[in-house]
Protein backbone atom coordinates (compact mmCIF):
# COMPACT_ATOMS: atom_id res chain seq x y z
CA UNK A 1 0.00 0.00 0.00
CA UNK A 2 1.37 3.39 -1.37
CA UNK A 3 1.06 5.87 2.14
CA UNK A 4 0.35 9.22 1.57
CA UNK A 5 3.45 11.45 2.36
CA UNK A 6 2.16 14.47 4.90
CA UNK A 7 4.66 17.44 6.14
CA UNK A 8 3.74 19.41 8.85
CA UNK A 9 4.60 23.29 9.67
CA UNK A 10 3.07 25.12 12.56
CA UNK A 11 5.27 26.75 15.23
CA UNK A 12 2.88 25.43 18.03
CA UNK A 13 5.05 22.70 19.11
CA UNK A 14 2.47 21.08 20.67
CA UNK A 15 -0.09 21.23 18.29
CA UNK A 16 2.41 20.06 15.72
CA UNK A 17 3.12 17.32 18.12
CA UNK A 18 0.09 16.27 18.30
CA UNK A 19 -0.67 15.82 14.69
CA UNK A 20 2.28 13.99 14.16
CA UNK A 21 0.83 11.11 16.56
CA UNK A 22 -2.61 11.82 15.60
CA UNK A 23 -1.60 11.79 11.61
CA UNK A 24 1.13 8.85 12.15
CA UNK A 25 -1.93 6.48 13.49
CA UNK A 26 -3.63 5.80 10.09
CA UNK A 27 -1.84 2.83 8.45
CA UNK A 28 -1.92 5.24 4.77
CA UNK A 29 -0.16 8.13 6.05
CA UNK A 30 3.60 8.63 7.00
CA UNK A 31 4.93 11.78 8.26
CA UNK A 32 7.68 12.72 6.57
CA UNK A 33 8.74 15.72 8.32
CA UNK A 34 8.13 18.77 10.40
CA UNK A 35 8.72 22.25 10.97
CA UNK A 36 8.09 25.08 12.91
CA UNK A 37 9.08 28.20 10.40
CA UNK A 38 8.23 28.59 7.12
CA UNK A 39 12.13 29.06 5.63
CA UNK A 40 12.90 25.63 7.25
CA UNK A 41 9.14 24.08 6.26
CA UNK A 42 10.29 25.57 2.52
CA UNK A 43 13.61 23.50 2.44
CA UNK A 44 12.60 20.63 3.56
CA UNK A 45 9.39 20.38 1.58
CA UNK A 46 11.86 20.95 -1.54
CA UNK A 47 14.23 18.24 -0.02
CA UNK A 48 11.71 15.19 0.76
CA UNK A 49 8.99 16.39 -1.37
CA UNK A 50 6.14 15.25 0.54
CA UNK A 51 2.81 14.56 -1.35
CA UNK A 52 0.65 16.69 1.01
CA UNK A 53 2.00 19.50 2.98
CA UNK A 54 -0.06 20.77 6.22
CA UNK A 55 0.51 24.23 6.67
CA UNK A 56 -0.19 27.23 9.22
CA UNK A 57 -0.85 30.33 7.60
CA UNK A 58 0.61 32.69 10.60
CA UNK A 59 4.02 30.92 11.03
CA UNK A 60 7.03 32.75 11.10
CA UNK A 61 9.82 33.37 8.34
CA UNK A 62 7.63 32.76 5.65
CA UNK A 63 3.80 32.89 6.06
CA UNK A 64 1.64 30.02 5.13
CA UNK A 65 0.26 31.43 1.89
CA UNK A 66 2.98 32.68 0.53
CA UNK A 67 4.80 29.41 0.91
CA UNK A 68 1.59 27.72 -0.52
CA UNK A 69 2.09 30.02 -3.89
CA UNK A 70 6.42 29.35 -3.86
CA UNK A 71 5.34 25.08 -3.78
CA UNK A 72 2.73 26.33 -6.73
CA UNK A 73 5.41 27.91 -8.85
CA UNK A 74 8.44 25.19 -7.61
CA UNK A 75 6.62 22.12 -6.94
CA UNK A 76 3.51 21.80 -8.11
CA UNK A 77 3.29 18.43 -7.74
CA UNK A 78 3.02 18.73 -3.44
CA UNK A 79 -0.67 19.45 -2.98
CA UNK A 80 -1.04 22.22 0.04
CA UNK A 81 -3.49 22.11 2.95
CA UNK A 82 -3.95 24.80 4.76
CA UNK A 83 -4.42 24.49 9.21
CA UNK A 84 -5.15 27.86 10.30
CA UNK A 85 -8.09 29.26 12.85
CA UNK A 86 -8.83 32.00 10.34
CA UNK A 87 -11.88 31.76 9.01
CA UNK A 88 -12.82 34.81 6.51
CA UNK A 89 -13.55 34.19 2.95
CA UNK A 90 -10.51 36.64 2.49
CA UNK A 91 -8.04 33.97 3.94
CA UNK A 92 -10.25 31.40 1.82
CA UNK A 93 -10.07 33.23 -1.64
CA UNK A 94 -5.73 33.96 -0.86
CA UNK A 95 -5.66 30.55 -0.25
CA UNK A 96 -7.28 29.30 -3.33
CA UNK A 97 -5.82 31.66 -5.58
CA UNK A 98 -1.97 30.24 -4.33
CA UNK A 99 -3.28 27.07 -5.48
CA UNK A 100 -4.30 25.23 -2.07
CA UNK A 101 -6.32 22.19 -1.99
CA UNK A 102 -7.41 22.14 1.75
CA UNK A 103 -8.55 24.45 4.17
CA UNK A 104 -9.41 23.03 7.70
CA UNK A 105 -9.64 25.13 11.06
CA UNK A 106 -7.65 24.49 13.67
CA UNK A 107 -10.79 23.79 15.85
CA UNK A 108 -12.15 21.05 13.77
CA UNK A 109 -8.73 19.51 13.09
CA UNK A 110 -8.82 16.58 15.02
CA UNK A 111 -12.15 15.61 13.36
CA UNK A 112 -11.49 16.80 9.89
CA UNK A 113 -7.54 17.19 8.76
CA UNK A 114 -7.31 13.52 8.19
CA UNK A 115 -10.63 13.29 5.89
CA UNK A 116 -8.64 16.39 4.36
CA UNK A 117 -5.46 14.42 3.58
CA UNK A 118 -7.14 11.91 1.55
CA UNK A 119 -9.72 13.71 -0.34
CA UNK A 120 -6.96 15.92 -1.21
CA UNK A 121 -4.53 12.87 -2.20
CA UNK A 122 -7.31 11.74 -4.89
CA UNK A 123 -7.11 15.46 -6.16
CA UNK A 124 -9.92 16.54 -4.70
CA UNK A 125 -10.76 20.09 -2.72
CA UNK A 126 -11.81 20.18 0.83
CA UNK A 127 -13.16 23.22 2.37
CA UNK A 128 -13.63 23.01 6.47
CA UNK A 129 -17.39 22.20 7.24
CA UNK A 130 -17.84 26.06 9.48
CA UNK A 131 -16.47 27.96 6.31
CA UNK A 132 -18.40 26.09 3.53
CA UNK A 133 -20.92 28.36 3.37
CA UNK A 134 -18.69 31.64 2.35
CA UNK A 135 -19.03 32.34 -1.16
CA UNK A 136 -15.79 33.01 -2.38
CA UNK A 137 -15.86 32.01 -6.57
CA UNK A 138 -16.29 36.05 -7.28
CA UNK A 139 -13.69 37.27 -4.46
CA UNK A 140 -11.18 34.86 -6.31
CA UNK A 141 -11.72 36.11 -10.16
CA UNK A 142 -12.43 39.92 -9.06
CA UNK A 143 -8.59 39.29 -7.27
CA UNK A 144 -7.08 37.82 -10.76
CA UNK A 145 -8.61 39.61 -13.21
CA UNK A 146 -8.28 43.14 -10.97
CA UNK A 147 -5.39 43.60 -9.55
CA UNK A 148 -5.17 46.63 -7.73
CA UNK A 149 -2.10 48.61 -6.73
CA UNK A 150 -0.30 48.92 -4.12
CA UNK A 151 -0.02 45.43 -2.09
CA UNK A 152 -0.80 43.58 -5.25
CA UNK A 153 2.26 45.19 -7.15
CA UNK A 154 4.89 43.24 -4.08
CA UNK A 155 5.96 40.14 -6.01
CA UNK A 156 6.68 37.09 -3.73
CA UNK A 157 10.26 37.91 -2.97
CA UNK A 158 9.25 40.98 -1.34
CA UNK A 159 6.54 39.70 0.56
CA UNK A 160 8.86 36.90 1.74
CA UNK A 161 11.33 39.95 2.50
CA UNK A 162 8.84 42.03 4.34
CA UNK A 163 7.90 39.45 6.92
CA UNK A 164 11.47 39.22 7.37
CA UNK A 165 11.82 42.44 8.24
CA UNK A 166 8.65 42.82 9.79
CA UNK A 167 9.59 39.99 12.83
CA UNK A 168 12.65 42.07 12.98
CA UNK A 169 15.57 40.80 11.05
CA UNK A 170 18.25 42.89 9.63
CA UNK A 171 18.92 43.01 6.33
CA UNK A 172 22.43 40.46 6.90
CA UNK A 173 20.02 38.38 8.94
CA UNK A 174 17.90 38.77 5.90
CA UNK A 175 20.26 38.19 2.99
CA UNK A 176 21.93 34.46 5.46
CA UNK A 177 18.62 33.55 5.61
CA UNK A 178 18.17 34.20 2.03
CA UNK A 179 20.80 33.88 0.41
CA UNK A 180 21.02 37.24 -1.49
CA UNK A 181 23.39 39.68 -1.28
CA UNK A 182 23.12 42.58 1.00
CA UNK A 183 22.61 45.12 -1.67
CA UNK A 184 19.77 42.91 -3.33
CA UNK A 185 17.78 42.64 0.42
CA UNK A 186 18.16 46.88 0.41
CA UNK A 187 17.02 47.15 -3.07
CA UNK A 188 14.10 44.68 -2.28
CA UNK A 189 13.50 46.54 0.94
CA UNK A 190 13.29 50.16 -0.89
CA UNK A 191 10.84 48.72 -3.56
CA UNK A 192 8.57 47.81 -0.99
CA UNK A 193 8.60 50.93 0.66
CA UNK A 194 8.14 52.61 -1.90
CA UNK A 195 5.21 50.19 -3.66
CA UNK A 196 3.41 50.39 -0.37
CA UNK A 197 4.09 53.77 0.54
CA UNK A 198 6.09 53.70 4.06
CA UNK A 199 8.12 55.49 5.66
CA UNK A 200 8.98 54.23 8.62
CA UNK A 201 9.65 50.45 9.56
CA UNK A 202 6.96 50.78 11.81
CA UNK A 203 4.42 51.00 9.23
CA UNK A 204 5.61 47.68 7.66
CA UNK A 205 5.54 46.39 10.69
CA UNK A 206 1.89 47.43 11.41
CA UNK A 207 0.90 46.13 7.64
CA UNK A 208 2.66 42.48 8.56
CA UNK A 209 0.27 42.25 11.90
CA UNK A 210 -2.63 43.24 9.81
CA UNK A 211 -2.32 41.22 6.97
CA UNK A 212 -1.44 38.26 9.37
CA UNK A 213 1.55 37.69 8.49
CA UNK A 214 3.19 37.92 11.91
CA UNK A 215 1.91 38.05 15.37
CA UNK A 216 2.78 40.10 18.25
Amino acid sequence: MNKIRVFLADDHKILRESLVILLSQKENIEVVGAAGDGQEAYRRILELKPDIAVLDISIPQLNGLDLAEKLRVELPQVKVVILTMHKSGEFVSKALCAGVRGYVLKENALEELIECIQLVSERKIYLSQDITGIVVDGFVNNNRENPESGESAVSPREREILQLLAEGKSNKEVSDLLNLSIKTVETHRSNIMRKLGFRHITDLVLYAVRNHMIEL
